[in-house]
């Protein structure tokens, strides 16, 4: 974990704010059309997003942003509150964290790849903005948020940030 705690200022906020409209836009445009299937897909996707959330915010013991502002996980996920709420009095354990961590990652995963048959067996070209929205969001969030996080080293969302950048930056 880094060791420099980087303070969020307004301007961060708002960039995350603005970074946040299209995964917005896609993940509530998804669950309406999944719904128009089925309510049962809707709710199956709600469920997923609550899981990440309560997985997340085991990750978040240790985080210096708990119960702060912060961009958890993808940016999307309220792990830092959960976190104050679900895990009150839990001392930091790396294991508990990690193993939290991970599990948080594998359904943010499924989460994201959930409604994309769905919005095929509707039109081919659903999942396509699904995915531009997205993806528009990742490129958004991460170079804006991930970098400057202090928690880096263990948020999947940072993990990734700097796997990102050892690839597009060699």
């Amino acid at each position: 974990m880094n060791k420099h705690v980087y303070h969020w200022t307004n301007k961060d906020k708002w960039i995350y704010a603005f970074a946040l409209l299209p995964f917005l836009a896609a993940s509530i445009w998804s669950a309406y059309l999944l719904g128009t299937i089925s309510i049962y897909l809707s709710v199956a996707f709600a469920i997923l997003y609550i899981l990440g959330n309560i997985f997340q915010a085991g990750a978040c013991t240790g985080c210096p942003y708990r119960g702060k502002y912060c961009p958890p996980i993808f940016g999307v996920y309220l792990g830092n509150i959960l976190s104050t709420v679900l895990y009150k009095n839990k001392e930091i354990d790396m294991n508990f964290i990690n193993r939290h961590a991970k599990i948080a990652e594998v359904i943010v995963y499924i989460t994201l790849l959930f409604p994309v048959y769905w919005l095929f067996t509707l039109s081919w070209y659903y999942p396509l903005i699904y995915g531009a929205l997205t993806i528009l969001h990742v490129v958004l969030f991460m170079p804006t948020q991930c970098e400057k996080c202090s928690y880096n080293d263990v948020c999947p969302g940072g993990i990734a940030w700097k796997k990102c950048q050892g690839f597009l930056f060699r």
